[in-house]
This record gives structure tokens, sequence and C-alpha cells, in this order.
């Protein structure tokens, strides 16, 4: 399978050793915002399953999206696995929803 991810890289899906969602903060001096974003790592990558990503496998993972709440990563994490049981070719990652389509729900 092939994952093209939001920046429309191309990710051989068989060269990935564990993908995993993290939350991280990002921001400036007019605030912070809490995001998840799903991370792939490949084989030669060290990787623990913990919740922290290190800095050491924070330049190594590859990033596929960045979404606004961890219920769309977690949705984006089901329709994965989904495409994987169903034996799909191609998995594109969705663009993380707008905070205004997030409120009309």
């Amino acid at each position: 399978m092939t994952i093209v991810t939001q920046e429309n890289d191309l990710i051989n899906f068989d060269a990935i050793k564990c993908i995993s969602a993290y939350a991280a903060h990002v921001g400036d001096e007019d605030g912070e915002v809490e995001v998840y974003t799903l991370l792939a790592f490949d084989f030669n990558t060290s990787v623990s399953l913990s919740d922290e990503l290190d800095d050491e496998n924070e330049n190594t993972a590859i990033s596929l999206g960045v979404f606004l709440s961890e219920e769309e990563c977690n949705n984006v994490i089901s329709k994965l696995i989904s495409e994987i049981n169903t034996g799909a070719k191609v998995f594109i990652v969705p663009q993380p929803s707008t905070p205004e389509s997030s409120d009309n729900k």
C-alpha cells in the first residue's frame, strides 16, 4: 500500500515499522493550540510506543497528517486500518477539518 500524506508525499507502507498518534502544542505569543499528529517511523528508527516523542525520534518521524482534535485523528487511524484490512493499494490522509466545520457538527 502507498500512503499519501497531507503534504502529498508518497510513503511505502511496507517500509513502516510503526504509526502512532501524538499530541503537540503549537503556537506563538498569541497563544497555543493542541493538535494531534499522525507519525510514521521506518524500520531504521528506534521507536518506543510511549505517549512522549523524544528528540531523537522527532527528526526521524514521517508526518502523515496533523488534526485539530483527537477524535478526528482517531477516525483517520480507523479508516487506515479499514483500508489495510480490505487490501487497498492507496490511502490518502485527509486534510484536517477547519474549526468552522468542527463547530457545525
